[in-house]
This record gives structure tokens, C-alpha cells and sequence, in this order.
């Protein structure tokens, strides 16, 4: 489904239509309505990034973004005949626009590579979560200050390697595997040393953590992950992704200029007709 706005300009009298046809430079003939049209299109392109980047909606709900992937993906096009297109090229934009219903992330063992066979025959693989630091914008999971001071000091692990075997869903496709060096971890009871409760789902969440090397070397740079087990064994509803309405963020830019353009295009019809008449030497 698309949202779409067409916006026409023209004159109100046959006079003024009869001039306009006169000319093959609607630039020059049209220039204020033109630049209205345009300048609606880069509003609304502003507008749809800033939404998937956090701004909130006119709802009062706010986007969750975790790269700016979905906002980078939003791009505004100008075509040939003085028309414009805001579109994302995101997979994900269907779903963050019109929602989705639940889903039990159990089923992704039935046809993921990465999935692994237990000795006793269940389906299982391993899921890292990235934790945000403080003021980190687009994480489900923020870590505290104090969690952070005491992260910051883990000793860092690292990737030393890959390999490949076959899928346990088909022989002939390779899954990818990784070696490790492992670092320090952060307990439970590290966590109750500072007061925290690991029986607290946003607390517990944090138990296991490791601080990870990244970029390049000498950046000195850390990711902050967990790693938790998805398997086919899990208690069912552990793994659901609850079902979310969407967050119409096109849809609102839709509504938005809906509601603004006759107005904006009634004030530079009306400079437009005053220039006309200007070039046609009409008082």
C-alpha cells in the first residue's frame, strides 16, 4: 500500500490558463508554486526521517531506533515532470508503518543456518543482545550509570576466528561459526553489589554481560552484549514478540500535508497570478 498526494497547478481564469499555454517554461511561469510543491516535498521527507529517528509522532509515541538504518533509508526523488516521491527502501518499513502481529522466535530454528542440534535431537542457537550506554538512543536495553562504570572495567573479549560447518536444515548450505576469546563477565552478583536486583526484568537482562572489542585496533572502542539461548525447549511465550499496531509514520506525514498544502498552494497561486499578469502587462 502507498500513500499518495497529487498536487496540481494552474490558474482560475481562462485568461490566465490561455497565457500559461503560451509558454513551455512552467518554471518560469509557475515559480511560486513550484518552490511551494518542492519545498512540501523536502518538509515531508524531513518530517518521515525525523520520525523514524525518535521524534515523536503527533500521537505522542516515539519510534525505538537502533542504527538510523530505517531513517537513512528514506529518501526524497524528483521527477521530470515537477513531481516528487518520498520512499524507504527499507525490508522493514511495511512492518514499522502498518504493524505486525506476534511471533514466536522459535519458529526461526525450523529454517535459520544458524541453528544447532542438541545431542538429544532439539533445535537450538544462540541470540547476542546488544545494551546501550547511558543517553544511548535506539536500544531496548540502556545500561545504568553505575552498570556502566562497573562494564567499562570488564576485560574485553574478543572474535579470534570463523569457521564453517554444514546447516543442520541442509548439508549443502555452510553456517557460520565463530571462535572467542572470552573476557569477564558481569554476575548477579556483581549486580546486587550495587544494589540492583537481578530478579527485575530490566536488571536480569543485563546478567552475563561482556564488554567486546570493536572497530579497528588502537580505536579503543566496546560493545556491551549478552547472549541468551533460543531453543526449541524454551517455555512457551519466552521468546514472543508481541504484536504492535505500527507506527504510521508515513501515514502521519500523509495527514500532514493534507492538511497544509491548500492553503500553502492557495498563497502561491494567488503570487503566481500576480506575476502573470506583471508579464502580461496587465494592471
Amino acid at each position: 500500500m502507498r500513500y499518495e498526494v497529487t498536487i496540481s497547478i494552474g490558474f482560475p481564469s481562462p485568461f490566465e490558463r490561455a497565457v500559461a499555454l503560451a509558454t513551455s517554461r512552467p518554471d518560469a511561469l509557475f515559480p511560486n508554486q513550484l518552490a511551494a510543491i518542492r519545498e512540501l516535498a523536502v518538509a515531508a521527507h524531513k518530517k518521515w526521517v525525523g520520525y523514524a529517528l525518535g521524534e515523536p509522532l503527533p500521537s505522542g509515541e516515539r519510534i525505538r531506533p537502533r542504527t538510523g538504518a530505517y531513517a537513512k533509508s528514506i529518501f526524497l526523488e524528483a521527477g521530470e515532470d515537477y513531481s516528487y516521491t518520498i520512499r524507504s527502501t527499507s525490508p522493514y518499513a511495511a512492518f514499522l508503518e502498518w504493524g505486525r502481529p506476534a511471533y514466536d522466535m522459535r519458529q526461526i530454528l525450523r529454517r535459520s543456518h544458524q541453528a544447532r542440534r542438541a545431542q538429544d535431537g532439539h533445535l537450538y542457537m544462540y541470540i547476542p543482545f546488544r545494551h546501550g550506554t547511558p543517553q544511548a538512543v535506539g536500544f531496548a536495553s540502556v545500561m545504568p550509570e553505575e552498570v556502566y562504570a562497573r562494564a567499562r572495567l570488564l576485560r574485553k573479549s574478543c572474535i579470534t576466528g570463523q569457521y564453517y560447518e554444514p546447516s543442520v536444515h541442509d548439508p549443502k548450505a555452510r553456517a557460520r561459526r565463530f571462535t572467542y576469546e572470552w573476557g569477564d563477565r558481569l554476575t548477579a552478583g556483581d549486580l546486587r553489589a550495587m544494589g540492583l536486583d537481578p530478579d527485575d526484568p530490566e536488571v536480569g537482562r543485563l546478567v552475563g554481560l561482556y564488554r567486546f572489542e570493536v572497530g579497528s585496533p588502537g580505536e579503543n572502542r566496546s560493545a556491551y552484549l549478552t547472549f541468551r539461548t533460543l531453543s526449541e525447549k524454551s517455555p512457551p511465550g519466552s521468546w514472543v514478540i508481541p504484536e504492535h499496531p505500527g507506527y504510521r509514520m508515513a501515514g502521519a506525514v500523509y495527514d500532514w500535508i493534507k492538511e497544509v498544502y491548500p492553503e500553502v498552494m492557495r498563497i502561491a497561486l494567488e503570487a503566481d497570478v500576480e506575476h502573470l499578469k506583471a508579464l502580461a502587462g496587465v494592471g
